[in-house]
């Protein structure tokens, strides 16, 4: 085979391989710049990756509001322009979140999303038992603060992460869950020693039962196809998961590791896989 034709083959293959370029989104107290290992290893195979700022970085992701982020996220992805049909998402922590906004507000009218892969996201919410935590963790966090023993509270104030999962009925409820629907695939990424999302399992979208919680004071994980959100097929998880479009994998890594080559490229599941391999499987 000459060396012309094996470019020629092996150019072919790659643009099989990433059918789509690739936008990353960090978390709270991050920035681009701590994501650039995840780019690198995802760019090996001749991927096209994007490594977006949320505003300012640090700053933004810990004071500006999710909503406000979301819109950043909107415009920088607008920004890059791309010449593809689609794109695919992937955010840590909070920028999961973000990216799942971006899926459901924004992704038909700027470029939809092929693949949307969520690493320690806490999609159901975080509660820790605390004073104080919310005063003390910026304007962010609140936006997706849920109190199990305070569930109305939370219903009838939140902004953010009550439309964002269909909780209450909105004049854009019907083309969030249609938005999410149209993607190919949905990646959640958790662990089990996760200490900074609390509950870890709400990266997997569960939560605590609220009737438990306000009627007996007592906090238990609702499986999530046990829950309303998946029963009631609010933002079509339940679609998803019966068109084997819903896909959850276990790593165990400390939270703020999973950027780090020592979690995502090193670290093995049970099923001796990678991170870095799993989530190649979906771009």
């Amino acid at each position: 085979m000459s060396i012309t034709l094996w470019l020629f083959l092996s150019s072919l293959f790659l643009t099989a391989l990433f059918a789509y370029p690739t936008v990353l989104i960090h978390g709270i107290l991050s920035n681009k710049g701590e994501m650039a290992e995840l780019q690198t290893y995802l760019q090996e195979d001749g991927g096209l990756v994007y490594n977006i700022e949320i505003g300012d970085g640090e700053m933004t992701s810990i004071f500006d509001s999710m909503n406000k982020q979301c819109e950043l996220v909107a415009e920088a992805i607008q920004k890059l322009d791309l010449s593809e049909n689609k794109t695919n998402l992937i955010g840590i922590s909070q920028g999961g979140l973000l990216a799942r906004c971006y899926v459901e507000r924004y992704s038909a009218e700027v470029i939809p999303v092929n693949s949307l892969i969520t690493i320690a996201t806490p999609h159901m919410g975080i509660y820790y038992q605390m004073d104080g935590i919310i005063g003390l963790a910026g304007f962010a966090i609140p936006d997706y603060w849920k109190d199990p023993y305070n569930y109305w509270i939370y219903y009838t104030s939140n902004t953010f992460l009550s439309y964002l999962n269909n909780e209450k009925i909105h004049v854009n409820w019907a083309r969030y869950k249609a938005s999410l629907l149209s993607i190919s695939h949905f990646v959640m990424i958790w662990s089990s020693i996760d200490s900074v999302i609390v509950p870890l399992e709400s990266a997997q979208f569960e939560f605590y039962d609220i009737l438990t919680a306000e009627r007996e004071k007592k906090l238990v994980i609702v499986p999530l196809n046990e829950s309303f959100t998946y029963k009631y097929d609010a933002i079509g998880l339940r679609t998803l998961n019966e068109s084997n479009r819903l896909h959850m994998y276990q790593f165990d890594c400390q939270h703020n590791r999973f950027k780090l080559p020592s979690c995502f490229a090193q670290l093995k599941n049970k099923n001796n896989r990678t991170l870095i391999g799993v989530i190649k499987e979906y771009l």
